[in-house]
């Protein structure tokens, strides 16, 4: 039983974070045409497309998969609730209050593993190839403002570090806010 809950966790987990850069290089508007976010639109577009036909944008808000990544948390929040290694009774309404958490928790975490593999491809590649460009334009927005304020230290960069730090924090934060469920996440 182990095994199936670790695969439907990480299969929702991977469509929310799929989700979420679909709308994370929307919002920073990242070039389309890279392989990477070509996948993305992709393996998106099936559902997303016959949905925003009943579901129209609002503005520059993509209302249709902003819901369809809150049906998608909610559904890996009642799943790890229900069929998770504890059976954590929660109140159905607090259900809607942790799918929330569960887009934070899956956004920070992208977030995290984004900055890492720009990091080290920093190292490796010298900004030359279209997935170190991807990452830049993905990240930039939270690096910049650290950047600003503590520039780097002769050719090291300690905004990376800086920004991990808080992410770490934020993400000790919600364990005292949401307990042991925020850790199932």
């Amino acid at each position: 039983m182990t095994s199936l809950y670790f695969l439907g966790k990480s299969v929702l987990t991977a469509c929310l974070y799929i989700l979420i850069l679909r709308l994370w290089m929307q919002r920073v508007r990242v070039n389309f045409y890279t392989p990477f976010t070509q996948f993305i639109v992709r393996i998106t577009q099936p559902v997303i497309g016959p949905l925003r036909k009943a579901i129209p944008s609002i503005g520059r808000i993509d209302t249709a998969t902003w819901l369809l990544l809150y049906l998608f948390a909610l559904i890996k929040t009642i799943f790890i609730c229900h069929y998770g290694i504890i059976n954590t009774p929660i109140w159905s309404s607090e259900y809607l209050l942790y799918a929330l958490a569960a887009i934070a928790h899956a956004f920070g975490y992208l977030l995290f593993w984004l900055l890492l593999f720009r990091a080290v491809l920093s190292w490796v590649s010298r900004g030359q190839s279209n997935a170190d460009e991807l990452l830049a334009q993905l990240t930039e927005p939270f690096i910049a403002p650290i950047r600003r304020i503590v520039p780097p230290i002769g050719m090291i960069d300690i905004s990376f570090m800086i920004f991990v730090f808080i992410l770490m924090f934020l993400n000790m934060f919600a364990v005292d806010i949401f307990g042991y469920l925020w850790l199932l996440l």
